[in-house]
């Protein structure tokens, strides 16, 4: 029985070697499948969060001058999210955009240059939650005056600080962009267009650094 079971693995094996090609291509597409599945649940692993689930092409500054905003951290609270960039201000865009993290609103400020930069994320009461992105902004009415933010492009932080975070009715104007200084406004919502009460936090740029000098703070 011994030798049937060494002979069997051994055919196994051989039959591997011969078609190692698409073995390997097999392997593959299994795995691209489980790992897209994962990522829809919001089950990724953070390590690979930085590479999966980003459309480079789909994401533009809309020649505003700055930097694309990657990622953002607020340490004190536990924000720790991905930053998408789309293009138009389709509201059904908008909303696609936020069951993967946070969103920068198009025509808003960039880091390194000015105006204000809005971003917007979903935050829900459930503790228990299958896609992690409607946990982007849990936390965010926590935040306190003088709390940093850190907004990363791809090789620079830029190290906010809270002014003030309070509650906004649906009427009330949430950011304006048009001003002098480099502002950073943080809000929660259901959805972009949906006519709710919503916590708002407004930042001032603090500083920047490179990024290998903060990675700690992540």
């Amino acid at each position: 029985m011994a030798e049937n079971n060494t002979q069997s693995g051994n055919g196994i094996l051989e039959t591997v070697v011969r078609n190692k090609f698409h073995f390997f291509l097999d392997v593959a597409v299994i795995f691209l499948i489980t790992l897209g599945i994962l990522y829809l649940f919001g089950l990724v692993p953070a390590e690979l969060q930085s590479t999966v689930g980003r459309y480079p092409g789909a994401e533009s500054t809309g020649g505003e001058i700055g930097e694309l905003p990657l990622s953002l951290v607020a340490p004190s609270v536990g924000i720790n999210t991905q930053v998408y960039n789309p293009s138009t201000t389709s509201i059904p865009v908008l909303d696609s955009y936020l069951l993967k993290g946070a969103v920068r609103y198009p025509g808003s400020g960039l880091p390194g240059g000015q105006g204000n930069i809005f971003i917007f994320g979903h935050s829900t009461g459930y503790k228990t939650v299958i896609n992690q992105a409607f946990k982007t902004f849990v936390g965010l009415e926590n935040l306190k005056p003088g709390d940093p933010i850190y907004v990363y492009s791809n090789d620079t932080a830029y190290i906010y600080k809270v002014q003030w975070v309070k509650k906004e009715t649906a009427d009330q104007a949430l950011v304006v962009f048009d001003t002098k200084d480099n502002l950073l406004t943080l809000s929660t919502c259901d959805s972009f267009g949906a006519k709710t009460d919503r916590y708002v936090a407004q930042a001032i740029y603090a500083s920047k650094q490179p990024l290998a000098k903060t990675a700690s703070a992540q």
